[in-house]
């Protein structure tokens, strides 16, 4: 039998033959995935084109996330229009404000995925899936024929292999090394490609700092991304799902696009300045910026162990008098463990403000926006102009600690200051 990636064996299971990279497929998707604005387009398409009833609704969900909190009279309509497609199609699964959070994040802490899963979405950073092992694709419009028709045609990709070894030092996170890897990796030959992480360091690597693996190389063109799951991954999904847990992994003489590794001791805190996630430097080189604006949160940092690192440097201080801070728990789940570990009174405590579980700001400035030239650090996923608010307002990309410091100093700030 021919040698396979983990992505060949995902989507070879999923057609009932092995597929080679490049050959046109039309896999069945195990779960589908759309968030809180597309549900209501999309129900309004299958309506328009006279669908009345979804291939496999139940394996259909839809997620608030994007704007939880309904701020406008419209926003209520939309909200109240989505509840009655989900109800009209019999959608499977339907999270909608205060029930789930984000939906690139609690599908997986809930045990709907799973490692090998095979899962399409509405929404480009569904690679987030890959922190357990599971294959997300981003389908955007097209998302409307697989609720229909069940499937899509895709191009099996080829995989850039990333092999991790050695660990990371105190005060730098995995979202620094994230930023410098897709500032590294050319975008050319990224395209359309799957980016898998592997290597010695991953037992030291949680299922949390996974998904900020997994979240940045769609920003370079990448089709997706995905972690070789392992028994931290088997040791996570414990008790969250009740099926066996098996752990696919690429074979040792699979063909790669490209492969590369990485000492995790030599990174050092990155910053991605505007207007682009993939123009990354050394923190050193913007340190003393002065900021008016933090955030900590999205599907790249929203997670417990991202808030964890951002309370470890804002506990008993304030936030700058210049500053204001916004925290967004990335899911409901994650909010009950901030506040029964203490991290929401740290952050209150510091003058943070904590919004809706979901995307926060990271989803279009809707809360937390921008002034005309305010400069934002913030973990969020994209900083082009107009991110979040004012196009002539500047937007910096780091981790949830460099985030924390800054916000104190009330200046990007490298956190090893803190150490």
């Amino acid at each position: 039998m021919t040698s396979q990636t983990l992505t060949q064996k995902i989507l070879s299971r999923k057609v009932g033959h092995s597929v080679h990279e490049g050959e046109i497929i039309f896999p069945e998707p195990d779960l589908v995935v759309v968030h809180d604005w597309y549900s209501a387009n999309a129900g309004r398409a299958l309506r328009q084109f006279g669908v009345e009833r979804l291939y496999a609704p139940e394996k259909v969900m839809f997620v608030t996330d994007h704007e939880p909190v309904a701020v406008s009279a419209e926003s209520a309509a939309k909200q109240a229009e989505i509840r009655d497609i989900a109800r009209h199609f019999a959608i499977g699964h339907h999270f909608d404000v205060g029930r789930g959070g984000h939906g690139h994040l609690f599908p997986v802490e809930a045990g709907f995925v799973t490692p090998g899963m095979f899962v399409e979405a509405y929404d480009t950073h569904v690679p987030n899936y890959g922190a357990v092992g599971a294959l997300g694709f981003p389908m955007l419009n097209e998302i409307v024929e697989v609720m229909a028709l069940g499937s899509v045609w895709i191009r099996v990709p080829g995989t850039v292999q990333i092999r991790l070894r050695g660990r990371l030092t105190p005060g730098v996170l995995i979202r620094d090394f994230a930023q410098k890897l897709i500032a590294d990796l050319d975008a050319d030959l990224v395209n359309y490609t799957v980016v898998e992480f592997s290597g010695p360091a991953m037992e030291h690597i949680s299922v949390d700092e996974r998904f900020t693996l997994c979240n940045t190389p769609i920003e370079i063109g990448a089709k997706s991304a995905i972690a070789e799951p392992d028994d931290v991954v088997r040791e996570y999904l414990s008790g969250r799902v009740e099926c066996d847990i098996e752990l696919p992994c690429s074979d040792a003489d699979a063909q790669f696009v490209h492969a590369a590794e990485y000492d995790l001791a030599t990174i050092e805190p990155y910053v991605a300045v505007p207007p682009i996630p993939d123009r990354v430097v050394p923190i050193s080189a913007v340190a003393g910026r002065p900021i008016h604006h933090a955030f900590v949160g999205s599907c790249a940092s929203g997670s417990l162990t991202d808030l964890r690192e951002a309370a470890r440097y804002l506990k008993g201080r304030k936030i700058h008098p210049q500053v204001r801070l916004f925290i967004t728990p990335g899911t409901q789940a994650t909010l009950r463990a901030a506040i029964a570990e203490g991290l929401i009174d740290i952050f209150s405590y510091a003058g943070a403000i904590i919004t809706a579980t979901g995307c926060g700001p990271c989803a279009g400035g809707r809360i937390g926006a921008l002034g005309r030239g305010e400069v934002s650090i913030n973990t969020g996923t994209r900083n082009d102009p107009g991110r979040l608010g004012a196009r002539d307002s500047e937007i910096y990309l780091a981790s949830p600690a460099a985030v924390a410091a800054s916000a104190i100093t009330g200046r990007i700030t490298d956190p090893r200051e803190f150490a």
